[in-house]
């Protein structure tokens, strides 16, 4: 490996990212439902599902900020949030509110908060409760890692290229924080928040094995990408 790409490769490895990556299931549901969950959720007695297209939305994603052993500085000053899906379609390219959303909610709100009514929704996920755990090596794509360094003499290197591949982890389940693991090309790692597996295990799956991306601005607009095999 010439000089160059091992320098490229050791400044890669000083900019891995922690990530609080998901585990579905496998333990005892908790009797409180403000606790971190796939396919259920919360919400204050007067909100209900959210409504698109005349039909509810379902929960796919629940997140108690607290149980994070790593958050993102965009989510720090919430207590807990909730993803929608809509049972109809992915909405690739839509705006947040357009087939999907992102309810937020502070701490005050907890109290309050309240078990979601049933969807009925044909695609929702069969509900597990999440246990989450710390990663600190989670790596950028090769697309988006150009971001962080030059990678042009690895790329112009063999044995550095394939170190890039194999050396190093990339994480495709459920994860708040580190990068997106990139599947056909550069998802964008400014702003990026979480990520939504396909998780075999709840039956849920972004087209071909696929995953969600989804990142909040500084302005505090939630966006969000999806990429598949």
């Amino acid at each position: 490996m010439n000089p160059d790409a091992r320098k490229a490769l050791s400044l890669l490895r000083q900019n891995l990212r922690q990530a609080s990556i998901a585990t579905l299931g496998g333990f005892r549901p908790p009797p409180d439902a403000r606790t971190s969950y796939f396919g259920a959720g919360v919400c204050l007695p007067s909100e209900g599902l959210p409504i698109w297209k005349g039909k509810p939305m379902f929960p796919l994603l629940q997140i108690r900020v607290s149980e994070l052993p790593f958050v993102p500085e965009q989510i720090r000053g919430l207590a807990l949030l909730v993803l929608f899906h809509n049972d109809d379609e992915h909405p690739f390219d839509q705006a947040h509110g357009e087939g999907w959303l992102i309810r937020e909610y502070h701490a005050a709100d907890l109290a309050h908060l309240v078990p979601l009514p049933s969807a009925n929704a044909r695609y929702a996920p069969k509900p597990f409760p999440v246990a989450w755990h710390l990663v600190s090596d989670d790596a950028p794509g090769w697309e988006d890692g150009w971001n962080i360094v030059d990678l042009d003499a690895v790329n112009k290197d063999e044995a550095a290229t394939d170190a890039f591949f194999d050396n190093f982890s990339r994480y495709a389940n459920t994860k708040v924080g580190g990068y997106p693991k990139e599947i056909q090309h550069g998802v964008g790692i400014h702003d990026f928040v979480f990520q939504v597996g396909s998780e075999e295990k709840s039956r849920w799956m972004w087209g071909d094995n696929g995953i969600g991306y989804f990142y909040k601005s500084t302005e505090g607009t939630w966006s969000w990408r999806c990429q598949f095999y």
